[in-house]
């Protein structure tokens, strides 16, 4: 039964997730910022995920509240992302692009630069 419960929980947490890219496709951040922390929060809902909070889910969340303008709820997220993704392998190349991505991304918050952060954000 707890399997099926975790599995239930995955299946939501990825459908979620997908909704928030959707909607950030079509510019709809309030949305897709609601669909990405229900992500959040069924992924490790029922037992323990081999890594969560997830780092990618929180970088979404950070994309988005940079998009809706909120930099410093954007930069929170994003600090935590990257310190997600440190306690990942960082020899494997994803892991790797994802870190410079997301420092990157810090950078260009902490710099404050609205211009370059909204280039960076473009899909």
């Amino acid at each position: 039964m707890k399997l099926i419960r975790e599995l239930i929980s995955g299946a939501k947490s990825g459908w979620y997730s997908g909704r928030g890219h959707k909607a950030t496709r079509r510019g709809e951040y309030e949305k897709a910022l609601r669909y990405y922390e229900l992500a959040l929060e069924y992924e490790g809902k029922e037992g323990k995920c081999s890594i969560c909070p997830n780092p990618v889910a929180i970088e979404c969340i950070a994309r988005t509240q940079a998009r809706l303008g909120n930099l410093k709820e954007a930069l929170i997220a994003a600090e935590k992302s990257q310190e997600l993704y440190g306690q990942l392998d960082p020899n494997t190349k994803l892991v790797a692009d994802c870190t410079n991505r997301v420092e990157f991304f810090i950078a260009l918050l902490k710099a404050g630069n609205t211009d370059e952060i909204n280039k960076f954000l473009v899909i």
